[in-house]
Order: structure tokens, then sequence, then C-alpha cells
């Protein structure tokens, strides 16, 4: 735990609680001071007795400043929720509550303030009603503190409670892309501009370059202070002030997002599951307009296609432009008249379409995911078209392309090549329509545009012309025999006027190499070595390993190896499928259990069809 938070109704002793716990006073705008009241987030600091620090921030309690509050509230791990021994619940109490409730705060603290200003009658009253309250939130509950601020009374209870979840709670590292959403901006004499969020995800370090939510560009950080102290390098879950070289301070604002160039957290639809506050009535209705607030952002938004599920909904939230977001965000969505907190809920994924329903097959895939199971060949198997673009899909559901391959490698039921991800039935239901279709068109060379095959297979045209390349280079009867009729090219398919014709002789040697090619895998003999097949005659074997390739039934790699399709296939897949990023040749091998015989020909074989780059020694993928 790294991140504290406060919560609460307005003048029940949130900054003076904060005050008596670091020693440093959150208010940071005279407009604050001068009417003993907080208009904007404010920021302390707890001294860890281990070294370390732990961050407060400590938000409004006006029913107006409520978006303060929710932008505040982003990333907090512990949040303490103040209620006035004399006062007892207040509206803002419930509101808050409810907030860090739909939130899902990974823990709740309750104190009750200005004890000595009570009688016990008072203070028994203030927790009975406290404990009710909790009854119904899904938080974990901690213990209830009774303090007095100015006094000191329980403050070292309260921060020995904080120190005890800090202990018991993991390091928040995350290998995420970054993600900070920017809650304030301000220039600093001989610096420059300063940002200062909560990380929520991914690591920053001085010097990496960043880009901004909505803006072209990239900037480069300067130095990053962690309050008030400087560090080389931050992770998930701390305040962070980032000082960026080159930046307008006028260029950036709360709302905006730090991010990593070319981040994947872009999406104007988003897939949600929605919980309703307490006690809301809502008339519900198509296209129903609301405020949406995730991290620091607010923002006028349309809810769709809304469908009960228990005290649960799923819906789609439509915003007026592309946002930020990221799959498993918190948001709270409130109404505009009156200002009221509606509900909240989870960002499951940013979806592409227009507004729609959320499909019961998505569903299916959302909750395997949350229970940490393979939900892929769930999702794909409630779509009508089971072929989908692997860095589409990566991005959509931000998980990495190794992760998507070891699911299709280990389900029967799916097959993934060059970029693509399908259904295995439906690839081979697919491959046996083009084999009729092809038997069906008229003798002589022609070119059946990409286009028109997509209207006749049924499937997008975007995706046709890869998806075709991936199938076609399968280890079925139907590809083969596509293989020795067609060919791709950039317009469409075409058709050869004859086909490969092998002679009796021809033909045995040819099965006769192939059987053998399928055992050997990705170490096959050398060509010549297939002349012992005919001694006598290994023109025959040379001319059947050419018309095998051009009939596309072998892969050639080198001038000494071929590869039966099935080999060659694992071949493409091996950088994504064993992680192989930037390394020499050696490493190529050790990884696929190759010698060098082998590994040099495949490697330059993978960099001449660009599924490899070289630089060097050393081999990255394209």
């Amino acid at each position: 735990m790294r991140l504290i938070g406060t919560a609460g109704h307005i003048d029940h002793g949130k900054s003076t609680l904060v005050q008596a716990l670091t020693g440093i006073h959150p208010s940071r705008l005279p407009e604050e001071h001068a009417r003993g009241m907080t208009i904007d987030l404010g920021y302390a600091y707890l001294e860890h007795p281990d070294g370390y620090k732990l961050g407060i921030v400590d938000v409004p309690g006006h029913e107006k400043l409520v978006k303060n509050m929710v932008a505040g509230a982003t990333g907090f791990e512990v949040a303490l929720w103040v209620v006035d021994a004399r006062e007892s619940v207040m509206p803002q109490s419930r509101e808050h509550l409810q907030i860090l409730n739909l939130l899902d705060v990974r823990s709740l603290i309750p104190v009750i303030t200005k004890a000595d200003l009570a009688s016990e009658d008072q203070i028994a009253t203030t927790r009975g009603d406290i404990e009710a309250l909790l009854r119904d939130v899904r938080l974990p509950v901690q213990s209830l503190h009774v303090v007095d601020s100015l006094s000191g009374r329980g403050i070292p209870e309260l921060k020995g409670a904080l120190f005890a979840l800090s202990r018991d709670s993991d390091p928040r590292g995350d290998p995420a892309l970054l993600y900070l959403p920017v809650d304030r901006v301000f220039s600093v004499r001989g610096m420059g501009t300063v940002i200062t969020g909560t990380l929520v995800r991914g690591r920053l370090a001085e010097g990496d370059q960043i880009a901004l939510s909505g803006r072209l560009g990239t900037w480069r950080v300067r130095s990053l202070h962690n309050h008030s102290t400087r560090v080389v390098e931050i992770g998930a879950g701390h305040r962070v002030g980032v000082n960026l070289a080159g930046l307008d301070t006028d260029a950036v604002r709360r709302g905006d997002t730090l991010v990593a160039p070319g981040h994947p957290y872009t999406g104007r639809f988003l897939n949600v599951r929605l919980h309703w506050a307490e006690g809301v009535a809502l008339e519900w209705k198509h296209g129903l307009r609301m405020l949406f607030h995730a991290g620091s952002t607010e923002t006028e938004c349309r809810l769709w296609g809304l469908e009960r599920e228990g005290e649960a909904a799923w819906a789609q939230v439509e915003l007026p432009s592309d946002g930020c977001f990221f799959p498993g965000q918190r948001f709270i969505l409130r109404g505009t008249n009156p200002l009221v907190t509606i509900g909240g809920g989870e960002v499951l994924d940013l979806v592409p379409d227009r507004p729609r329903r959320v499909t019961p097959t998505e569903r299916s895939a959302y909750a395997l995911r949350e229970h940490g199971e393979p939900w892929l060949a769930a999702y794909l198997a409630g779509t009508s078209v089971p072929v989908l673009e692997m860095h589409t899909l990566a991005r959509r559901w931000m998980i990495p392309d190794a992760d998507l391959l070891k699911q299709a490698d280990s389900n029967p039921e799916l097959r993934a090549s060059s970029g693509m991800i399908w259904r295995a039935d439906f690839g081979v239901e697919l491959l046996k329509r083009l084999r009729d279709f092809v038997a069906g068109q008229p003798r002589g060379e022609q070119s059946i545009p990409y286009g028109r095959l997509a209207r006749q297979l049924k499937i997008r045209s975007a995706i046709l012309q890869q998806f075709l390349q991936c199938v076609l280079g399968q280890d079925h009867p139907a590809a083969t025999v596509l293989r020795a009729h067609t060919r791709m090219d950039g317009a469409g398919l075409v058709l050869y006027p004859g086909r490969v014709a092998f002679t009796p002789e021809e033909k045995r040697i040819a099965e006769h190499i192939l059987e053998r090619l399928g055992r050997e895998g990705l170490r096959p003999s050398r060509m010549q070595e297939y002349r012992e097949i005919h001694p006598s005659r290994p023109d025959l074997v040379d001319r059947a390993f050419v018309k095998l390739r051009d009939a596309g039934q072998v892969v050639q790699i080198s001038d000494h190896f071929v590869l039966h399709p099935a080999a060659a296939e694992e071949l493409y897949r091996a950088p994504v499928r064993h992680d192989l990023d930037g390394v020499r040749a050696a490493e190529f091998g050790k990884a696929l259990g190759l010698s060098r015989k082998y590994s040099i020909p495949f490697l330059e074989y993978l960099n001449r069809k660009g599924i490899l780059r070289r630089e060097g020694d050393l081999h990255y993928r394209a």
C-alpha cells in the first residue's frame, strides 16, 4: 500500500486529520486557507518507520466538488472515511462512501473525528450509524477509529493501522504500459512544466520519452519527484511529479493522461459492467445522457444497450470523442440534473464498433478472463466470422501477442499464424468452399479480385488477403489442391490455366518426399540426400522437388533445404511463441533446439520473408 485518501462530508475534519497524521496541512490554495474549506485536491505524505513514504490525497467534501473528489480517488488503496462525531453520517458522507464502493477501493478505515467535542452518547450513536451503513458495502472494512486531531487522541493508533496495512500489502509492480492521469499542472522557475498525478500503471524513469493523450508528439522526462524527493525511477501506485522538457504549461490540463508513445489506451465506445448506487431511482431509456468520471477525466457520455444481470448490468458507453482508458479501469456515472452519483463500474474493453449491446459471447469471455481462465475460444465461438487480427485483439484487450498465441496453441479448436487467429473448423470450411468455387470457374488463367472472393466467402475483405495466406499454408488436402491451382497477388487470387502434372514415377517420389519431410519437421535432410530415393535417376527426384515447390506443397528455405508446410508454419510462429526479439543466431537455435546447420538458413529465410529484421548480429521481430 502506497496511497491513502480521505473521503467524507464537508467540514468533518478531513484536512485537519491529515495534518495530525503527517504534520503537513494539505490545503495549498490561498482561498482554501481563507475560507477554511477544501476546494481542490490536497497532498501530504506519511513517513513510514522503514523509511519510505505513504502518499495522502485530501479531497473536498462539498456536494458541488464531487468531480474533484473522484479525480483524487484514482489509485486510492486505503480510504479514510471521515465522519464528525456530533453530526454523524451526512449526505456527502453517503455519496463519498458510494463512490469508494463503486471504485472498488482496496480497503476502508472508518474514522470518527472531533471526539473531544462530543459526548460518549453522541460517539456511540455515530458509531452505530456508521456500522449500519457499512453492512451494505462490498469493500474490506477495517476497524473503526475514534480520534481528535487537535489533541492527538487516537492518532498514534490510526498511524499504526496504516503502517500495518502497508506491511501486509504487496508492492505494486506493474509490467503494463505507462498510464498516469494528470490531476495538477504548474510551472517551476528554472525547470518548466511539472505534471502531477498517481501512476496507475507501468513505470517511469528519467530520460523516458512519453506522450500525452490527444496530443501529437513526445516529450522527454527531465526529472521525477515523489513527495519532494527526486527519484530516478518510480512504479505504479505512487504519487509522482513529472518535469517534462519542452512542454508548455498551457498545453496540458487535468483530465489528460501521460502514456507511452504508441499506447493502446484509446477508445470511444467502451463495453462496461455497471453497479447502481444505493437508493437511486433511474428512469432508463436508450441513449441516456450522463457524466462519465474515470481517473481525472470528466466528460459527457451516452449509455446504450443496458441489460441487467442480478445486481449488475451490462452496457456500452459512448463518449463524444476518443478517450484514454484501459480494461479493468473503474469509473463513476453521475446524473446531469440533478448532479448525483448514479452508479459506476469497470471498463471491460475498448470496442471499435458502433453503439450496441454487449453480446453473450463477450460476457462469457469477460467472465473467463476475470477468473484467469482461457477465454479466447469462448469469444470466437459466438462470432459469425471467427477470424481476428491478432494486433487488433491484443490492442483491444491489452494482452501481449505471446499470450494470445499460447491460448491458441493450447486449444485444438484454434489456429494462429501470421498475425491472425481463427477457429480451426472455420478455416477448414473456408478452404473447402474456396476449393469448390475455384473448381467451378472457367478454364484459363484469370484473377478473381479479393472483393469478389470476400462476398463469395462471406468474410470481411479487409482481412481476407491476410487470412488466405494463413489457411493456404495449412497441411490440409483442400489447401494442397488450391496451392497447385492458384497463387495470390496484390489484386486477387490468380487461377492457373492448367495444373502441375506429375508423371506416375514423379508422383511416387513426391509422396515419399512429403512423408519424409513430415517426419523430419524442422530438421530436414539436405535436398541432395533425397536422391537416394532413386539413385539411378536423381534428376527425377530434383524434378519432383521443383513441381512440389511450384504446387505449394513444400516451402523452399534455401538452396539446400525445403520444409513441409506444417514445419514452415511452426517456423513462422517461432519468434512470437518463444518470445524471440533481438536475439543472436545461437540464442535462436537454442530456443528451437537446432544446430547452426539449421538456425542460420532459417534465420536468413525469416529475414527475407519480413518476419524478422536483422541489425548487425541481432534479429528482431518485424
